[in-house]
């Protein structure tokens, strides 16, 4: 069966070890000089010396690609305003000129679901070990969900490759090896741990 085409970014689903995934989330500042659209599913990190008032530390959009570091995912955005149930924008525009606040899942142990891009082939099941970078994607303004992926033409053993494959999402609708899997993975060029190689 073929697996659908729908990139959402990364997803947290679980912790290293099996341990479910209970929702921690980090607040972080995104300053207003940011240009950067973010999106639910966007990998950011940690800006140096940027803050608020209140000490939140500042964050931008990641970068993909070889040793770019990355500290978690976009879960969601805190409301603008502070009235009771009001929900949060389902994204960040890009060039805003206001501040937005994002809940962000920066736990190192974290596991996410991510969609490969198939750039130079669907992913074979024997990717299983390795690192693979990240490739950009535009978000969806309608969704607020992410366009990232797994860039399927940059998978290897190479430690300062951005994730490390763990095996691919077993979902009745997701056919491992074939266009568009979706598999899962961890962040390997965290900022806040070491760097492996894969293997």
């Amino acid at each position: 069966m073929a697996n659908n085409n729908t990139p959402y970014g990364l997803v947290p689903i679980q912790r290293t070890g099996g341990a479910s995934w209970r929702d921690s989330l980090t607040m972080y500042y995104v300053p207003a000089a940011t240009t950067n659209a973010m999106f639910v599913g966007d990998p950011v990190i940690k800006l140096t010396g940027s803050a608020d008032a209140n000490g939140v530390n500042g964050i931008n959009l990641a970068t993909a690609g070889t040793s770019n570091r990355i500290t978690g995912v976009i879960c969601g955005f805190v409301p603008q305003f502070a009235l009771s149930g009001t929900p949060g924008p389902a994204y960040k525009p890009a060039n805003a000129t206001q501040v937005y606040y994002a809940l962000v899942n920066d736990d190192p142990a974290a596991l996410y679901t991510i969609q490969s891009n198939d750039s130079g082939g669907a992913p074979a099941v024997t990717v299983v070990g390795k690192n693979a970078n990240l490739a950009s994607g535009a978000g969806s303004v309608y969704t607020g969900w992410s366009g990232w992926q797994l860039a399927a033409n940059q998978v290897a053993t190479t430690s300062t490759y951005q994730l490390n494959i763990l095996g691919f999402l077993p979902e009745a609708d997701n056919t491992p090896g074939s266009a568009h899997a979706k598999l899962l993975v961890r962040i390997n060029q965290d900022t806040e741990v070491n760097a492996a190689t894969g293997i």
